[in-house]
C-alpha cells in the first residue's frame, strides 16, 4: 500500500541522511576494531542499495534478514527500508521450520544471512539467497544508487515476527510513521544527547534495535557500539573501551552482569544508565546497579507498539513509567470500561507509534479495534500520578531473558515426544531470566529427561524456546469443563 510521497524526514533512517549531511565525521558504529563515521555508514547503506537493486529487488518486496549482531545486518536494515523494500528480520537461532513459516506468510524476494543459516524459502523459486558478502564485498568499488524516492510513511517498513496465540507466529507489520514515533516518543523522555555512547548487545531482530535506543542515539548523532554477542566480560571491556555512558539490557542480561567478577571494578565507570525491557529489572539487580551508580530505566512495550510506550524516571522504583507523548494509555476491566486508578486490568494502548495490522500471505488482519486500540493482553494498574505498573499477563506469553515465547507453539512441537500423553508448557520464576519455559509431561511409557526434551526439539525450534525445567506429573490441572488451568503451571506439581 502506497499513500502520497512522504518528505524525507518522514521515513525510516531518515536521521542518518541528515546526520551525514551536517555532522559526517563524527563516529556514528563501532564493532570490534572497525568505525564507521556518520558519512561512511550513509555510504555502505548507498552502495548496499544498489546491489539489491541489482539483484532485483524492487519498492515493496520482502527482504528475510537474519538478525545476527553485525554491521552488515545494521547496514542492510536501512538500506532495505530506505529503498521502499521491507526488511523482515528473523532471530539468530530460527529453525529451519519456523524459517518457512516467515517466508511462506511473507513470500520473500531474498533471503540474506550466514552460510549456515537454514536454507528455507518459498517453493517456487521467486526467492534468491544472499551471503553477506554478496551485499557487503569488503572495499569493492560499488557505483552507490542514485537516491530513490523516499518511501511515503505508511508504507510498511519492517515486518517483525512474534509469538502468537495459536502457536504460529504472527508477523506485525511496522510502517516507517510507526518506527519515526517510536523514536520520537523515546527522545521525548530519554536522556540521550550527542556526547552518549551507547551500546548493543542484543540480537538485531529484536524490536528494541529497530525502534529504540541505537535509533535514539542516531537521532542525537552519538556513537552506538555493536556487541557481537552478550557476555558479561565483553560487556565490561567494550563499556571501559569505548567510555559507553548508556546501554540496553534485558533483565536477564543486567542480573548477569551484576553478578560478574568484574562487575565491581572499574570498567563500568562512564556507564550513567541502562534501558531495560522485556519484564521489569528485579529489585535485586537495580540496587547493585545503583550501588555501583548506574541508574536503571524500566521501559514497557511490545513489537506491536514499535518498542517503548512508557520510559520510567532514572530514579525509579519499579513501576514501568509514564506514557510517552504520543501515545494514548488505558486499563480497563472485563467489560473494556476504563478501571478505577490502582486496579489491576488489561492494558490497551494506542498511537502513531501503534502497528494497526499484522502481515499475512492470506491478506493483512487488524491489529487494533476499530477505535484504534491495541489490546496487550498485559494486565497492569496506574496509579494517581499516571504510573503504570505492569502486574502480570491476561495472555500466556512466557518472557525469558527479554524474548517472548508461546507456550503454545512450544506444546506443539513436544505433541509427538515419544511416551508422551500430554504435555503443557509455562514459564516459571527465575532471579536471572525473569521466568523459565518449563515442560510439564504427562508420560506412559518411562520418564522422559530434560536432554530427551531438548533433543526432539533440536532443529524444530530455536534454542531459546527449549524447557530448561521438566516435570514429569501424573495429570494435568484441568477444570470441570476439562480446560487446562495453566495458572496453576507456574510451581511444581506434587501429583
Amino acid at each position: 500500500m502506497t499513500a502520497t510521497p512522504a518528505s524525507r524526514d518522514t521515513w525510516f533512517g531518515a536521521h542518518l541522511v541528515a546526520s551525514a549531511a551536517e555532522v559526517g565525521s563524527r563516529v556514528a558504529l563501532v564493532f570490534t576494531d572497525r568505525s564507521w563515521t556518520y558519512a561512511e555508514l550513509d555510504l555502505a547503506i548507498r552502495r548496499t542499495v544498489a546491489r539489491l537493486d541489482k539483484f532485483g529487488v524492487r519498492r515493496g518486496d520482502r527482504v528475510v534478514m537474519q538478525g545476527t549482531a553485525r554491521p552488515e545486518a545494521l547496514i542492510t536494515l536501512f538500506a532495505v527500508t530506505r529503498m521502499g523494500a521491507v526488511l523482515v528480520p528473523v532471530h539468530p537461532q530460527v529453525t529451519g521450520g519456523e524459517l518457512a513459516v516467515v517466508c511462506e506468510e511473507t513470500q520473500p524476494r531474498a533471503v540474506v544471512a550466514d552460510d549456515g543459516f537454514p536454507a528455507s524459502r518459498p517453493a517456487d523459486g521467486s526467492c534468491f539467497r544472499l551471503a553477506w558478502d554478496d551485499l557487503h564485498p569488503g572495499d569493492e568499488p560499488s557505483a552507490p544508487a542514485a537516491e530513490p524516492d523516499p518511501p511515503a510513511g505508511s508504507d510498511v517498513a519492517v515486518i517483525a515476527f512474534t509469538s502468537g496465540t495459536s502457536g504460529r507466529p504472527k508477523g506485525v507489520a511496522l510502517t516507517h510513521d510507526n518506527l519515526r514515533w517510536s523514536m520520537v516518543n523515546g527522545l521525548d523522555l530519554l536522556p540521550v544527547g550527542p556526547e552518549d555512547v551507547a551500546l548493543v548487545s542484543t540480537p538485531l531482530a529484536h524490536v528494541a534495535v529497530l525502534g529504540g535506543l541505537p535509533q535514539y542515539t542516531w537521532a542525537r548523532r552519538g556513537t552506538v557500539v555493536l556487541a557481537p554477542r552478550f557476555d558479561p566480560d565483553l560487556f565490561v571491556d567494550l563499556v571501559r573501551d569505548h567510555r559507553v555512558t548508556c546501554a540496553f539490557a534485558v533483565p536477564a542480561m543486567a542480573a548477569l552482569l551484576v553478578r560478574h567478577p568484574r562487575f565491581a571494578s572499574g570498567g563500568l565507570d562512564s556507564l550513567r544508565w541502562i534501558l531495560s525491557g522485556g519484564s521489569p529489572a528485579q529489585t535485586a539487580t537495580r540496587d547493585r546497579l545503583r550501588e555501583r551508580g548506574v541508574a536503571v530505566v524500566d521501559s514497557y512495550g511490545l513489537t506491536e507498539t514499535s518498542a517503548g510506550v512508557t520510559y520510567s524516571a532514572l530514579d525509579a522504583a519499579t513501576a514501568a513509567g509514564r506514557s510517552v507523548p504520543h501515545v494514548e494509555l488505558l486499563v480497563v476491566d472485563g467489560t473494556g470500561a476504563p478501571a478505577p486508578v490502582g486496579t489491576p486490568g488489561e492494558i490497551w494502548v494506542r498511537g502513531r507509534s501503534v502497528a494497526s495490522s499484522y502481515w499475512s500471505a492470506a491478506g493483512s488482519r487488524p491489529a487494533t479495534d476499530a477505535e484504534g486500540w491495541f489490546h496487550t493482553g498485559d494486565r497492569g494498574r496506574i496509579d494517581a500520578q499516571g504510573l503504570l505498573e505492569v502486574v502480570g499477563r491476561v495472555k500466556d506469553t512466557i518472557i525469558t531473558g527479554g524474548e517472548n515465547i508461546d507456550p503454545a507453539e512450544v506444546e506443539n512441537a513436544l505433541a509427538d515426544l515419544p511416551g508422551v500423553v500430554e504435555v503443557a508448557v509455562s514459564g516459571t520464576p527465575d532471579p536471572i531470566w525473569g521466568e523459565i519455559v518449563t515442560a510439564f509431561l504427562v508420560a506412559d511409557v518411562g520418564e522422559p529427561t530434560l536432554d530427551d526434551v531438548r533433543g526432539h526439539l533440536d532443529g524444530r525450534l530455536a534454542r531459546h524456546k527449549w524447557p530448561r525445567r521438566l516435570y514429569v506429573v501424573p495429570a494435568l490441572p484441568r477444570g470441570a469443563t476439562g480446560k487446562l488451568q495453566r495458572a496453576r503451571l507456574t510451581t511444581p506439581l506434587d501429583g
